[in-house]
């Protein structure tokens, strides 16, 4: 009885931002644009609002970090806070990395509320030759200051060999040799 049940309603989560780039941007107007006022345009559109963070990487960034997303989806990182720091841990899904604390997580598993996301736009990777990058802040659990330092961290330990090597892909393919103390003191926490 409940086998019928799950399988007559189907579930689904709702982006609480864009997927698409079209959803952002009028792209025939961006498609005529050289790569370099595309980059401008994009980080000067979300300089200003408070619930974004903008990134921009090229097409062999984008080649690195994709692969090593889909290796290995789930990021930790640890962030200073006054008075102590938090924890967010982050999983990929397509496009998309969605954050959340990792004390809910612990709590919630994949009933938690993703408090950041961060989206890959591909589309104008085969004109432009780069990929562009959004972060949208939910609920304002975190700040722009904060997401930025998470964006920033997030591209260079995906995109760095060493730390991808050393951290990421040991955090998910050999949890058992993952030393939680020696990737904290990285952040110097």
């Amino acid at each position: 009885m409940l086998n019928i049940f799950l399988n007559k309603y189907k579930f689904a989560f709702t982006y609480p931002c864009p997927r698409k780039l079209r959803e952002i941007v009028k792209m025939s107007l961006f498609e005529r644009e050289s790569k370099d006022q595309v980059v401008s345009l994009w980080m000067e559109y979300h300089k200003e609002k408070q619930n974004n963070v903008a990134y921009v990487v090229s097409k062999d960034e984008y080649e690195i970090l994709k692969r090593n997303i889909k290796e290995s989806p789930l990021f930790l990182l640890p962030i200073k806070r006054k008075g102590g720091h938090f924890q967010l841990i982050g999983q990929s899904q397509t496009n998309s990395i969605l954050f959340t604390f990792l004390e809910e997580y612990k709590k919630s598993g994949s009933f938690s509320s993703p408090y950041f996301i961060l989206t890959i736009f591909e589309e104008l990777l085969a004109q432009k030759q780069v990929a562009l990058i959004r972060g949208d802040i939910m609920d304002y659990k975190i700040d722009k200051d904060e997401a930025t330092f998470l964006t920033n961290q997030f591209l260079k330990f995906y995109m760095t060999p060493e730390l991808y090597e050393k951290y990421i892909y040991t955090l998910n393919h050999k949890q058992q040799e993952f030393i939680y103390d020696d990737f904290k003191n990285h952040f110097q926490i």
